[in-house]
């Protein structure tokens, strides 16, 4: 019975150590997952910002075209209102930019903990096919010659 135990013991074992790294690898997998989608947050708030810079600087161009056909100069308020306007449309880039940013962020903070969690799996694998084997010694005829 002491061999069985012992044998039935070490597959034990060794399913433990497969099945941490089972959740190990799929926690990487995840953590990949998660730095491609901050990579993909980051693309698209770039595009966003300059779709939204292209989009706006069309309409202050239209502005000055029909202030220009009306024979109203660009200088003193007109120009100052270009300038805010110019201004107003950067700072609108750069909200996009940054909520891009903070959404990259979150997921690489995601990317971390998945990274954690990998080591964590791959160890604890580790760890229960220890215990299992000490269990499966400690179980057996042959586990009396550990007391003292």
């Amino acid at each position: 019975m002491g061999a069985l135990t012992l044998v039935g013991a070490a597959l034990s074992a060794v399913a433990a150590i497969s099945a941490g790294q089972a959740q190990a690898n799929a926690a990487e997998f995840n953590a990949e997952m998660a730095q491609q989608q901050a990579e993909r947050e980051r693309q698209i708030a770039d595009r966003e910002a300059k779709d939204y810079r292209r989009r706006n600087s069309r309409l202050l161009a239209t502005s000055r075209a029909r202030r220009a056909g009306s024979g109203t100069t660009s200088q003193g308020s007109p120009l100052l209102v270009d300038e805010a306007t110019a201004a107003e449309i950067e700072l609108g880039a750069q909200d996009i930019l940054a909520g891009g940013a903070a959404n990259a962020y979150g997921y690489q903070q995601q990317a971390a903990l998945s990274r954690a969690r990998a080591r964590s799996e791959g160890t604890g694998g580790f760890l229960t096919a220890g215990s299992t084997l000490l269990t499966g010694a400690g179980n057996t005829d042959y586990g009396n010659f550990l007391e003292f």
